[in-house]
């Protein structure tokens, strides 16, 4: 039976979107710990997604499309709180993940023709049934697009994996406007090789000072949790014995409008300092790949 257990300090990484197939993979990937695959795989992979149903991982990718009047009066009609419609001069917006035209019932899918002939093949090939090509929506790289600032921050999407513990998790999913992609302690079993067969915590505030008293607790959990799994529980079971301090990987995608409010509350003196400590590299990260913006 394991005693041992594994101390680490916090990280996180920038995952650019490049392609919509690998990129929805990648995070939904993240939540069973699987290595990344082929794009072939992951189209496979993604398809497989949408046909369970499991549509929250598509909204890691982000399409910006230019439309016309009537598709945007269309649109703007359904009343999806999965659209972000925006006017910029005389021109009109609209960001959105496929989630809300995957969910579309049948007499919403005329409005979302324009954008469905407007994806791109490999993309298109999700929707099958809607083989009438319609004009009215054109997708748009939003770095290459004119717009003001502030549409430009409601339109650019950003995606960072961040490696932390749970207690700062559970501040993370606190902010709606994002996508998530977390670790999931029902699936991941810690007892095989690829985990190290050890639980890995982050190391706690304080550590240096209550070292032995900590050590003593990770040992304790790790016992108490992999003995749970010899006696035939599953991880889902076993997992109501993990703390706060469990290490997790969770992606986070939102706007830039979006991390911005997210640096305003958790990089404040007020912050717990874990959650602040992170956010604070993810901020300069992010203001150094958008010209000091974020």
């Amino acid at each position: 039976m394991p005693d041992n257990f594994h101390l680490i300090e916090e990280s996180f990484q920038y995952y650019p979107a490049e392609d919509f197939f690998d990129h929805v993979a990648l995070s939904a990937h993240n939540c069973y710990q699987v290595s990344a695959k082929d794009h072939a795989s992951n189209i496979l992979f993604v398809k497989r997604l949408i046909a369970n149903g499991h549509l929250a991982m598509i909204e890691h990718y982000r399409f910006l499309f230019s439309l016309k009047r009537g598709c945007y009066d269309a649109l703007f009609r359904l009343s999806n709180p999965y659209l972000t419609l925006f006017k910029d001069e005389a021109r009109f917006y609209v960001s959105l993940s496929l989630r809300p035209i995957l969910e579309a019932k049948e007499n919403e899918i005329p409005s979302y023709l324009p954008l469905i002939s407007a994806l791109p093949e490999e993309i298109r090939t999700l929707f099958p049934e809607a083989q009438e090509k319609k004009e009215g929506a054109r997708m748009v790289d939003v770095q290459k697009e004119r717009l003001t600032l502030e549409n430009r921050k409601l339109a650019s999407y950003y995606t960072y994996l961040l490696v932390t513990d749970r207690g700062v998790s559970h501040e993370l999913v606190r902010h709606r406007p994002c996508s998530f992609a977390q670790e999931s302690t029902r699936y991941c079993n810690y007892s095989k090789d690829k985990f190290g067969s050890a639980l890995t915590f982050l190391k706690p505030l304080g550590y240096e000072r209550n070292k032995e008293i900590y050590d003593s607790f990770f040992r304790d959990v790790s016992r108490t949790y992999f003995t749970l799994l010899e006696r035939g529980l599953s991880p889902q079971e076993a997992r109501s014995v993990l703390p706060n301090a469990l290490k997790t990987s969770i992606i986070v995608t939102c706007s830039l409008a979006e991390w911005q409010h997210i640096f305003e509350l958790r990089c404040s003196q007020h912050a717990h300092p874990d959650i602040r400590r992170l956010m604070l590299k993810v901020r300069d990260d992010l203001a150094e790949r958008t010209g000091n913006l974020a």
